[in-house]
């Protein structure tokens, strides 16, 4: 699938009436979150959400590279995953509760608390959803908020269907995906 860029022009769109553009990069702003693409500074936070809750992505877990290795892996990632597909993995960040614009809000973003990913599926338009929440934050229905955003910028990208990687004694995550009406892949 090839970057669409329908994300940005409905967004333009959509914040037109407030005089700001919608900055590239960025998923969302919920109630409670910003969701946006990594920067390369964030390197160390990213991995240490690999190494806490494990990885979806095929082969090794990137969280046990080293410092070193993860940095470079993490520049390749923003990239060419960001800069190919306008897709993949995005932080999740709590949000300012005073902020008042759109570039307030991102550059008031606090506390990294997990990420919310999207690549191409295993069929045509059909996008896998990942997701990783850091222990102390979850339970608290930030994982359904952010997922929630990343599907909807997945339909501006494209996708028409979702499914996901569940483990079958994640209860949490497969009672999520059924409340988000998303397919589980065993």
């Amino acid at each position: 699938m090839e970057k669409n860029t329908a994300p940005d022009k409905v967004r333009t769109q959509l914040y037109a009436l407030s005089g700001e553009s919608w900055p590239a990069g960025l998923v969302d702003i919920t109630e409670r979150l910003v969701i946006r693409e990594f920067r390369i500074d964030e390197s160390e936070i990213c991995r240490e959400i690999f190494r806490e809750c494990g990885s979806f992505m095929p082969g090794d877990n990137p969280g046990y590279l080293s410092r070193e290795e993860f940095l470079e892996f993490h520049r390749a990632y923003i990239k060419y995953q960001y800069g190919f597909y306008g897709y993949g993995n995005f932080g999740i960040f709590l949000k300012a509760p005073d902020c008042s614009s759109i570039d307030e809000c991102i550059q008031r973003s606090g506390t990294c608390i997990g990420l919310v990913g999207l690549i191409n599926g295993s069929a045509s338009q059909t996008g896998e959803l990942s997701y990783a929440i850091l222990p102390p934050y979850r339970m608290q229905g930030y994982a359904y908020e952010a997922c929630s955003a990343a599907l909807e910028y997945g339909r501006e990208c494209g996708f028409e269907r979702f499914e996901a990687r569940i483990s079958p004694d994640n209860a949490a995550s497969l009672a999520l995906a059924g409340k988000l009406g998303i397919n589980i892949l065993r």
